[in-house]
């Protein structure tokens, strides 16, 4: 499923949480390494897209949550920005911007939910044919600016 790469590359690693297993290896870019993760909210049945940023940090890289956009109210959504949040109407739906660590990025890829990776050229990967158990992202090979 993942692109074949040089070996040092920027890359989204996908393995499973718990074993470790290596299930895919996807390209990052180099200079600003991000990406989404979409998928249809288990209750509601609506769009989500959370976007993720890349940093480096004294414990290595990081995922931050900087962006997650929705539709519906509940069910665990954001209702309101906490302090150095912002939520904004966005099209249908809100937008929530934010700077949240998320370390270790895992999710887990219930069928229903369609979760898939979106890579910023658009391209996307079903997480759930990956795997039916949880799935740990991390970058790696990723230079430090």
């Amino acid at each position: 499923m993942g692109t074949p790469l040089a070996a040092g590359a920027c890359e989204l690693v996908l393995t499973e949480h718990r074993s470790g297993i290596l299930l895919s290896r996807l390209p990052l870019n180099p200079t600003l390494p991000a990406f989404d993760v979409a998928f249809t909210h288990s209750v509601l049945g609506t769009p989500v897209l959370d976007r993720y940023v890349w940093r480096p940090g004294p414990q290595g890289w990081r995922a931050h949550l900087v962006e997650e956009r929705f539709e519906g109210e509940g069910y665990g959504l954001p209702t309101a920005a906490a302090s150095g949040e912002r939520l904004e109407r966005h099209g249908p739906g809100w937008r929530l911007l934010l700077d949240r660590v998320v370390d270790p990025l895992v999710v887990l890829p219930l069928p229903a939910q369609a979760m898939r990776v979106v890579l910023p050229d658009q391209r996307e990967f079903l997480l759930g044919q990956l795997s039916q158990k949880s799935i740990e992202m991390r970058a790696e090979n990723c230079p430090l600016p």
